[in-house]
């Protein structure tokens, strides 16, 4: 996912301002993809900028990894996390772009991250505040259930 979330140009709207800057974000699920995007990236700006005798700087910060789970590692705690929470309440979700620092971890040794779920009860899921916005939550009264994951995970990793 390509999102563009900042633009800077000019002072007036009747102006064409001499310089234009852009900034985002680029996710993708795997790494070979991300660089496959901004080598198209890099391509497609300068040859905008030719067609329209202007110059282009392309700079692509490489900050945060993709994050994803190791998929042995998924299996085997899965059971773990069922036996902490109970099954009913542990559930797969869909592959998102997040950028998270926690996958750092996963490019020195297989890794799972995992949503815990802390909203708080009788909240509707869909209208949920996301994460890394002013109106997200978390319920301290499920605080525990966060605890009793990470430890039965510690105490069963040994048996994994």
């Amino acid at each position: 996912m390509l999102t563009v979330g900042k633009i800077n140009s000019g002072v007036r709207n009747n102006i064409i301002p001499e310089e234009l800057e852009m900034a985002g974000t680029i996710r993708t699920f795997d790494t070979a993809m991300q660089e496959d995007i901004h080598r198209r990236l890099k391509h497609i700006a300068e040859n905008v900028a030719a067609a329209n005798n202007a110059t282009v700087e392309v700079s692509i910060n490489k900050n945060t990894p993709v994050t994803y789970n190791d998929i042995d590692l998924t299996r085997k705690i899965v059971p773990v996390l069922e036996k902490a929470v109970g099954k009913e309440n542990v559930q797969e979700t869909k592959w998102v772009t997040g950028a998270e620092d926690f996958a750092y971890y996963g490019t020195k040794a297989p890794a799972v991250f995992l949503y815990y779920g802390g909203m708080p009860k009788g909240s509707d899921p869909a209208k949920a505040p996301p994460h890394h916005t002013p109106d997200f939550i978390v319920s301290d009264a499920l605080l525990q259930n966060g605890v009793k994951i990470f430890c039965n995970i510690v105490f069963e990793y040994g048996k994994l």
